[in-house]
This record gives structure tokens, C-alpha cells and sequence, in this order.
């Protein structure tokens, strides 16, 4: 796996991972908790972002056209 889908998948993690944790935060009382969450979700949504500056000289060419396309439209 390259970098770009490491981060992106880590991404998807904390995403998924930051919801019942706030959740658990907020409803049990334990504001640590809820910090947590929130850190994660933070961290989460700026991956994706961050994947977009980062230096991609080192991952290996991809197959191009139409059947190959990863673009949703």
C-alpha cells in the first residue's frame, strides 16, 4: 500500500472510531473522553485533506483509461 491510502484508510478509522467515542464522552460525563473523540475526529477530516500536498514522486504509475478510472463520475 502506498502512503496516500494508508493515511486515507487511517482516516476512515478515526473517523468511524470518533463518534461513540464523543458519544460515550458526553453521555457518561468524562470530558477526557469526549476530548478524544474529538481529537480523532479532528484528525480524521484533515488526513484526507493533507493527502492532497503530499509528495507522490515515489508511488509507482498507475494503469490509465477508461476501465481503469476511479472517478465516481
Amino acid at each position: 500500500m502506498d502512503r496516500k491510502l494508508k493515511s486515507e484508510s487511517l482516516a476512515l478509522v478515526l473517523l468511524l472510531v470518533a463518534f461513540p467515542v464523543i458519544s460515550i464522552g458526553t453521555t457518561h460525563g468524562g470530558s477526557v473522553v469526549w476530548w478524544i473523540g474529538l481529537l480523532c475526529f479532528v484528525v480524521g477530516g484533515v488526513l484526507p485533506v493533507w493527502t492532497r500536498y503530499m509528495d507522490h514522486s515515489a508511488d509507482k504509475p498507475r494503469d490509465m483509461g477508461m476501465e481503469f478510472d476511479d472517478r465516481t463520475s
